[in-house]
């Protein structure tokens, strides 16, 4: 299976239900949180639990920068970003790896989110080209909705044409 899409998710969540005012009142202080790591976004997420499931049978093709985030990604994953640290076609120079934080009341609930993502646009039609025999052989291509529309659908024409299943999350 090869999955196209991804980021890394930063998660704040406050102490307390009442430590942030309702929004559009904020006066600029600064409140108390605790913040969490991890790699995220719903399709990335999906793509490591399936590589886990299936011994490293699974790919992540997406754009990372070459930073911290982009190590970061690598690293709780070793071998799931497609040729990642082999021939970095997907780690992408001077820009930044996708992010989104996210800020939770004390009851949990998503009060604020905040992305990061310019970096998705570098999923191109021109990276998927550079992956075309991985995709060939590939029983299943999942999309992700954060990836250019040009690039969704040329995914799905090669889906059509070489009868792959393509699915959407």
């Amino acid at each position: 299976m090869v999955h196209i899409g991804g980021k890394r998710q930063i998660k704040f969540q406050s102490n307390s239900s009442n430590i942030l005012p309702p929004l559009g009142k904020q006066d600029g202080s600064t409140h108390p949180c605790k913040s969490e790591h991890c790699g995220g976004g719903v399709g990335r997420n999906i793509a490591e639990a399936l590589w886990r499931m299936r011994n490293g049978r699974v790919r992540l093709l997406t754009a990372i920068g070459n930073d911290e985030d982009g190590n970061y990604l690598h690293n709780i994953a070793p071998g799931l970003i497609l040729d990642g640290k082999l021939y970095n076609s997907c780690v992408i120079n001077n820009a930044r790896t996708a992010k989104y934080a996210a800020v939770f009341d004390g009851k949990g609930e998503c009060i604020l989110g905040l992305g990061d993502m310019d970096i998705h646009e570098c999923i191109s039609i021109d990276l998927v080209e550079k992956h075309l025999d991985m995709l060939k052989k590939a029983p299943l291509i999942v999309l992700d909705g954060n990836i250019p529309i040009s690039t969704m659908e040329y995914i799905l024409k090669i889906c059509d044409q070489y009868k792959k299943p393509g699915m959407f999350i």
